[in-house]
């Protein structure tokens, strides 16, 4: 069985070792994961899942064992398309706090205003992202936390950066959303139209 040792590596490089040794390995056979902290747990088994292969986490001293049977021929490599008359789902991304680089006051006003409007339109964004200081915007204190839980609850998918909210120390604040990686955000942008206020 193959090893891949991704402890002590930022995200999402654990994500993207453990598609590459999948690429390398035939249905049915095994590879081993290693990885060091809970987010790289997740991060792993949430791809696994969703390329459709099984697996399996033990919890070692220290680490975990994240044991993945390939399940399906080419299924690390996701390819996303859409039929002719099909459009790709919107996905809105936050990167700040505010919308626009106007006075900080008004910029503020505008974005509440956005994401409160974001409710009433149809469609619907199908994905949410936040990353840098658009984190903020999902914690327990933001002012439109109760908007963002209103959108989630109606099947908006919210992806918080992980890296992210563990550059501001603010992790354990996250009041609505995901904790999500840079391969899960990539993949949501280049399968989506981005719409970022």
């Amino acid at each position: 069985m193959k090893v891949i040792d991704c402890r002590g590596l930022p995200c999402p490089q654990p994500v993207i070792n453990t598609k590459n040794a999948l690429d390398e390995v035939r249905i049915g056979e095994n590879i081993l994961v290693l990885v060091d902290n809970e987010a790289a747990v997740q991060n792993v088994c949430r791809f696994a899942t969703g390329q459709g292969h099984q697996y399996e986490v033990k919890a070692k001293e220290g680490y975990w064992e994240i044991n993945i049977v390939k399940k399906t021929a080419g299924g690390s490599q996701a390819v996303i398309s859409c039929a002719e008359g099909e459009t790709a789902p919107v996905c809105v991304v936050f990167s700040s706090r505010k919308m626009g680089e106007g006075e900080e006051t008004l910029s503020h006003l505008l974005l509440k205003a956005f994401i409160k409007t974001l409710k009433e339109v149809s469609p619907r964004p199908a994905k949410i992202i936040c990353y840098n200081e658009g984190v903020f915007l999902t914690l327990a204190d933001s002012e439109v936390l109760e908007d963002l839980k209103e959108l989630e609850q109606e099947g908006v998918e919210i992806l918080v950066c992980g890296t992210c909210l563990d550059y501001y120390q603010v992790k354990d604040k996250l009041a609505v959303g995901r904790v999500s990686n840079m391969y899960d955000i990539l993949t949501s942008l280049l399968s989506a139209r981005v719409l970022k206020p």
